[in-house]
């Protein structure tokens, strides 16, 4: 074992194929059906492999979960620094949240398994709290700039609803077909429409 665990260290994509043989499987037979055997088997590698990089099935699937919720929080950070009217910037949020999406769209396939199907004995994550993260940084723009009168008083809720739907709407496209129908540049005229609506002037 101690020679295979020197060589494993040596080969930098062994934790990549994990992952990625894992992530396979847990979209084409769920995470319970799943096992170690299998995920082994699929990255051609030993379980003693896999339980010195990730402990257990459990290990891999948190994993692939927290590096992606990682990118989220990265893509989160970076929406403080942004620069501009407030309808820019939640239409530049709205892009990077999608391009989020077309980057992790296996990670996200499983997410939506998880959460909307049927339990698999995963372990627990609370998607909603990243969801309501995402809506609360479109709402915390939309009242700066119904605030600083860039957008007309109105329903600060209600707005950020309408355009995370739009958003939502952009993701899930991206999940349910190939090509999707919905891209990058369709969701943003999709949203100048709604700031549109929204602003003191055009934008």
């Amino acid at each position: 074992m101690a020679s295979e665990e020197k060589s494993v260290r040596q080969d930098s994509g062994v934790r990549e194929r994990l992952l990625s043989g894992a992530l396979e499987l847990f979209n084409s037979k769920g995470y319970a059906a799943t096992s170690v055997r299998e995920i082994v088997a699929a990255s051609g590698v030993t379980k003693p492999v896999l339980y010195y990089y990730f402990g257990n099935k459990e290990g891999i699937y948190l994993e692939l979960m927290n590096s992606s919720f990682a990118e989220f929080e990265a893509s989160l950070s970076r929406t403080t620094t942004l620069q501009g009217a407030v309808a820019e910037r939640i239409s530049h949020f709205c892009a990077m949240m999608l391009d989020l999406v077309i980057e992790n769209l296996e990670v996200m396939r499983l997410i939506y398994a998880i959460f909307y199907g049927p339990p698999q004995g995963a372990p627990h994550i609370n998607f909603d709290a990243y969801f309501a993260r995402m809506l609360n940084t479109i709402h915390d723009l939309v009242r700066e700039g119904m605030g600083n009168g860039e957008l007309r008083p109105n329903d600060s809720t209600d707005a950020a609803w309408a355009i995370v739907s739009i958003l939502n709407t952009a993701m899930e496209e991206q999940l349910c077909h190939s090509p999707a129908r919905i891209d990058r540049q369709q969701m943003v005229r999709m949203l100048r429409l709604v700031m549109q609506g929204l602003a003191t002037k055009n934008v």
